[in-house]
């Protein structure tokens, strides 16, 4: 019996301890929202990027934006400007454009293998959802807006302010969005209480 107990309780405390092991390598994200630097992405691609593999209907309706984008690095941004190369994630390219007003559509691209991918959010294909925006004097006015959206070439986090569905609520969120093994995932929704120009 004294030898069941002292193995219950050695048991316990090998949890407790690869528990903590664990909480001290994850990001400490507890009580604030994400940052850039808890998820940051070291491995960085220097090379030509390969060829957009466009397997979708979609992706070869729009094939002309993604291949300038992969190639010409036309709606890429980095550093303040256009340009060609990864510019999230470490090996990914990050393609925007505007398809009429309000509109906006974003393509990702994996630099390595050519495999592309939708935003995070999006209410079709690569179109990013709206961000109504308040007209001032008027709280029940809003105008149609973009999605905001942040990312940096050295993390997989990627921050998009928007209105997931403004057909059935008039909230915008900021979205903090993980990619990982070429997933997104949700990490936090925190409601944004001014979109007033």
């Amino acid at each position: 019996m004294m030898l069941a107990t002292a193995t219950r309780w050695a048991t316990v405390a090998l949890v407790v301890s690869l528990s903590a092991v664990a909480q001290t390598k994850a990001p400490k994200t507890a009580g604030r929202v994400p940052r850039f630097e808890d998820y940051l992405v070291t491995d960085i691609f220097h090379g030509s990027p390969a060829a957009p593999r466009l397997a979708t209907p979609t992706e070869r309706l729009f094939r002309t934006r993604i291949r300038d984008g992969v190639t010409k690095g036309l709606g890429v941004m980095r550093e303040g400007k256009e340009q060609p190369g990864p510019n999230f994630a470490g090996h990914y390219i990050v393609i925007e454009w505007g398809c009429g007003s309000p509109c906006g559509m974003m393509a990702i691209v994996d630099a390595l293998t050519g495999k592309v991918y939708s935003p995070p959010i999006s209410p079709e294909g690569f179109m990013l959802p709206f961000l109504p925006i308040k007209v001032p004097g008027d709280p029940d006015a809003f105008v149609p807006w973009v999605a905001e959206v942040a990312f940096r070439l050295n993390s997989g986090l990627m921050i998009v302010k928007a209105n997931p569905d403004p057909s059935k609520e008039r909230s915008n969120y900021t979205h903090y969005f993980l990619w990982k093994h070429n997933r997104w995932s949700l990490l936090r929704r925190v409601p944004l209480t001014d979109t007033t120009p």
